[in-house]
């Protein structure tokens, strides 16, 4: 672990900040330099600090501390993601023998000195009471494996030297800022303090100095690690990993995704999505024979409890049968459940306090042979939840090497699990109606399938959108991903007409964001001939895609379903024409209706399962310029000159057709598409004509 710090980059970030002062500035640097290395914090962990004179409104000089905003990442972080407060106000808290959290949070909040800067880390007194101009913080893998040990302290004086202070496990505040504060008073030669089960502290007038004592003090214990790992425990390989797992691994994330669905306190039925690590390390790790200790034994640091909980499901074998696998993953769940009832009972009696409990679902699975399935109310979140806990298995993994590892105590990890101010780090997920859903568009490079994916991203749902055009499929991508942002939209090209290339696909989405809520079969394609003319093979295309893609789609989700035993919507794009045909478009009309007809006997068969099944019958949908309708593209040209009209005119034409003389948009057939998925009504196997109102095509 050397030293990142280049002087060439350090002049570069300090010139791209010329307003900011350059100890702040330098500060950036350094803490960029910490969150680089994920062995020292992870999505939001750890904090920083300078402190430094400014110039208040009246021009004094003031003593100021700018310190890590809570949650913000150090990889990323920018002078705004720092708090700058009172450093004379904080200093002065040190007389106080304690405070409470909220009296705490109320006085750093007020003594901010920009109301807009974020909320200030719950390590803030700390920092504020040493005496040094930077001061740096990591729960570094390499000092929790040490202080997670039987006499941890004195593993940690050995391995680390003399300069450094250990101190036991104490909840960030008041009084773990003054013992700080007070061990280095009493020790000035201090470079470092380590905090058992929590991390460990380096401090410098110098920014580079602090940032590398960092460095080298995770350097020792890494070095003093490797030296003390018994050769003889060392995992082997482990079992042979099959090199086709896709279909498993789709299996199990189903499963556990349906498993821990649940409603929520309101009654709304929360689902996760989840994400898959299956790197060799973590394949390997999960034939260890450690596997099942690793997941029952807690976290590295109690910090780390709000994105993983404490422990982990443990899964030995995956097997064949679709029922067994649901039995297995239902009984682990339901164990961890009840496991965690008895913590939450247990610390609450304890303390003779009331607070509310949080849901007990695990939120990390290891499943021998697959690897991490991790879960979130975001995707972000069960990222977060896999990288966190990959650490804590190979920093257990070192310790079982070295001879023991000892958890976490509940009692700490309860303080922070329930900590008000450690809630507040966590990004809450706000509740949109389609929000954990996936959903599955097809034919989605088209103008309908476009409306749809971002009306249903729009409400909340993840939109997986699919199409055999990949260019404008990589095209609408990066439309909605510009709208929406990373993460709510996911492409996968395939033919809907060859079945297992469906279930190929609806296997590779379930591997990236857990399983399938709403289907959405749209793929279609236009053919215009009288019947006199059609040439058969042109009926047999047109049946392929809009008949037969329909029911190799709803085919396919079928499985899905049934694993996840949460319930679904297919909501099928039908057509006007399946009541009111017209004439040269027989292919059309024809295999559409089949479609139609197909759907509702799957709404029949689905309602066993909970599965809703309806039909959008749109018209006269022509999309814009940054998405047109393949159909209009198709048959506009031979519309238009039948009825002497240029493209406008043709447009204008079909408003004036129906009875509301509107333009149908392909955001309507998303909104429709969301009504039925929102489930606000209990409808199946319904049709809905989203055409403005054309008599001929009412349903009847």
């Amino acid at each position: 672990m050397n030293s990142l710090f280049d002087e060439n980059e350090e002049k570069e970030l300090i010139d791209e900040y010329p307003d900011i002062p350059y100890e702040l500035a330098l500060r950036v640097y350094t803490s960029r330099l910490i969150g680089k290395d994920s062995n020292l914090v992870l999505h939001g962990g750890g904090n920083t600090s300078v402190k430094l004179k400014v110039k208040n409104i009246l021009g004094d000089d003031q003593d100021v501390l700018f310190i890590k905003g809570s949650g913000h990442d150090l990889e990323t972080i920018g002078p705004e993601g720092f708090c700058g407060l009172d450093l004379n106000f904080l200093q002065r808290l040190k007389g106080l023998e304690n405070i409470a959290d909220e009296e705490m949070e109320n006085q750093l909040l007020v003594h901010k000195i920009d109301a807009k800067s974020p909320d200030p880390s719950v390590e803030t007194l700390l920092h504020a009471f040493l005496p040094h101009k930077y001061v740096d913080h990591t729960h570094a893998d390499n000092i929790l494996t040490l202080t997670n040990r039987k006499n941890g302290e004195d593993i940690i004086k050995k391995a680390l030297g003399s300069k450094v202070g250990v101190l036991p496990y104490k909840m960030p505040g008041l009084p773990l800022a003054k013992v700080v504060a007070r061990i280095y008073e009493q020790r000035p030669d201090l470079e470092a303090i380590v905090i058992i089960n929590h991390g460990i502290f380096t401090f410098h007038n110098d920014a580079k100095k602090s940032y590398e004592l960092m460095r080298e003090y995770v350097n020792r214990a890494e070095q003093f690690i490797n030296s003390n790992i018994d050769a003889g425990k060392k995992e082997d390989d482990g079992s042979v990993i099959n090199e086709n797992q896709v279909h498993k691994t789709a299996k199990v994330a189903q499963t556990i995704r349906g498993a821990c669905a649940h409603n929520d306190k309101e009654g709304r039925l929360r689902r996760f999505y989840t994400h898959i690590n299956n790197s060799p390390e973590i394949i390997k790790a999960s034939f260890s024979k450690h596997a099942r200790e690793i997941c029952k034994s807690g976290v590295l640091t109690p910090d780390h409890v709000t994105r993983t909980k404490n422990t982990a499901v443990y899964i030995d074998h995956i097997p064949e049968d679709n029922k067994e696998l649901q039995e297995i993953v239902k009984e682990s769940v339901k164990a961890y459940i009840d496991s965690y009832d008895i913590y939450f009972d247990e610390q609450v009696s304890a303390r003779g306090i009331e607070v509310e409990k949080l849901d007990p679902f695990p939120r990390v699975f290891l499943v021998a042979g697959i690897g991490l399935v991790t879960l979130g109310f975001s995707r972000k979140s069960a990222r977060v939840a896999a990288d966190i806990f990959e650490h804590n298995i190979f920093a257990k993994l070192k310790a079982s090497a070295m001879g023991d590892y000892l958890p976490v105590s509940d009692s700490h990890v309860f303080d922070l699990e329930y900590w008000s101010l450690q809630q507040k780090k966590i990004q809450v997920d706000s509740v949109l109606p389609l929000q954990g859903q996936v959903a599955l568009v097809t034919g989605a490079a088209g103008a309908i399938g476009f409306g749809i994916a971002d009306r249903l991203i729009a409400a909340g749902a993840i939109s997986v959108i699919s199409d055999i055009d990949e260019p404008t499929l990589k095209k609408v991508h990066a439309i909605l991903t510009q709208r929406y942002g990373q993460g709510c939209v996911e492409s996968i090209a395939f033919d809907v007409t060859d079945f297992p290339s469906v279930e190929k696909a609806i296997e590779e989405v379930s591997v990236r964001v857990g399983g399938i809520d709403i289907l959405v079969p749209n793929a279609g394609i236009a053919h215009v001939a009288t019947i006199e003319n059609l040439e058969p093979e042109k009926l047999n295309q047109a049946i392929a895609v809009n008949l037969i893609g329909t029911f190799n789609t709803i085919k396919a989700s079928i499985p899905v379903f049934r694993r996840q035993g949460t319930g679904g919507n297919v909501v099928v794009i039908s057509s006007k024409n399946v009541f009111d045909p017209g004439a040269a478009f027989g292919a059309y009309s024809a295999s559409k209706a089949g479609a139609h007809q197909i759907s509702r006997i799957a709404a029949l068969e689905l309602a066993e399962i909970e599965v809703r099944v309806n039909m959008i019958n749109p018209d006269a949908v022509f999309g814009d310029k940054e998405v047109s309708s393949k159909l209009w593209d198709l048959i506009g040209p031979d519309r238009m000159k039948s009825r002497g009209l240029d493209p406008e005119g043709l447009k204008e034409y079909y408003r004036k057709r129906n009875l509301l003389k509107v333009s149908v948009s392909a955001e309507h057939v998303g909104n429709a598409v969301v009504f039925f998925a929102s489930e606000q009504t209990p409808t199946t196997g319904a049709t809905l004509p989203v055409d403005g109102g054309v008599p001929a095509a009412s349903p009847r």
